[in-house]
């Protein structure tokens, strides 16, 4: 993704945050955390040792801004993307931080465009290796893996779901404060033996060409997606034979995104 050092610097700026309450104000600590999910496995906050990873082999403290930089001029394409994403979805006013973005991005002949929850990238090329993982056993396993490694957002649609341990999961994550819905189809199975999902963004509904909604899929971050047969439910776990695909394709994961929202459109 060529975005230029200049514009890396805005980002930085965004990245620290605390000018005004637009941007997610961030502590040392807190960005130490941050890049740790962004691919900087090994750096550490020491504040016996003036805090931030020293840049550079220089003995010299790190103040916030250097580090913020030194880390996204560094970054891989795929990870300044969920980078700027997050920052997005952080933000007090998602519109006005789209609108900063696209001003310091407009000089790469990058834009922004932001509907119904969901980012599109116009000029903009990535250079994104496609990861596939397949499941036929332990599929819970790798649902709740999924869901504990999501950062900003989840997008459920599934046609029945009553795996307490799943639920259990994704309540989780609506407590830290990611955006969570769900979409489960209207029938007798989740009336009498579903999970309790009233205290999520959740919605029943029948299927839209006389037959039921039969989706079973989940996207997370607008990065990754979870599909197949597996239902969320225990007889799919313990006694059918089932399939779990994980797929992460940017592509692949804005168009299901596309699709729930057609399923669950915005009030």
């Amino acid at each position: 993704m060529k975005i230029s050092n200049a514009s890396k610097e805005s980002i930085a700026r965004f990245t620290i945050g605390g000018e005004g309450d637009l941007w997610k104000a961030r502590s040392g600590s807190q960005l130490v955390k941050l890049f740790q999910t962004l691919g900087f496995r090994d750096d550490t906050y020491d504040p016996e040792n003036g805090g931030l990873p020293k840049l550079k082999n220089s003995n010299l403290n790190t103040s916030k801004f250097s580090y913020a930089k030194d880390r996204i001029c560094n970054i891989t394409d795929i990870n300044l993307r969920k980078l700027i994403e997050q920052l997005i979805a952080e933000s007090s006013d998602k519109q006005e931080a789209i609108k900063l973005l696209n001003e310091v991005l407009a000089m790469d002949s990058i834009q922004l465009k932001y509907n119904d929850n969901i980012i599109a990238w116009e000029g903009v090329e990535i250079d994104q290796e496609i990861e596939n993982e397949v499941a036929f056993k332990e599929n819970e396993s790798k649902v709740i893996n999924a869901i504990n490694n999501a950062k900003v957002s989840i997008l459920v649609a599934m046609s029945w779901f009553t795996n307490e341990n799943i639920k259990e999961a994704l309540d989780k994550k609506r407590l830290d404060g990611l955006r969570i819905e769900i979409v489960i189809f209207k029938d007798g199975v989740n009336h009498i033996h579903g999970v309790d999902l009233s205290e999520f963004d959740s919605i029943e509904i029948r299927g839209s060409r006389g037959g039921i909604m039969h989706n079973k899929f989940c996207v997370i971050d607008n990065q990754k997606v979870l599909t197949g047969s597996y239902n969320w439910t225990t007889n799919a776990e313990y006694k059918n034979d089932e399939n779990v695909l994980i797929t992460i394709d940017n592509d692949i994961a804005t168009k299901y995104s596309i699709e729930f929202r057609r399923l669950k459109p915005l009030i």
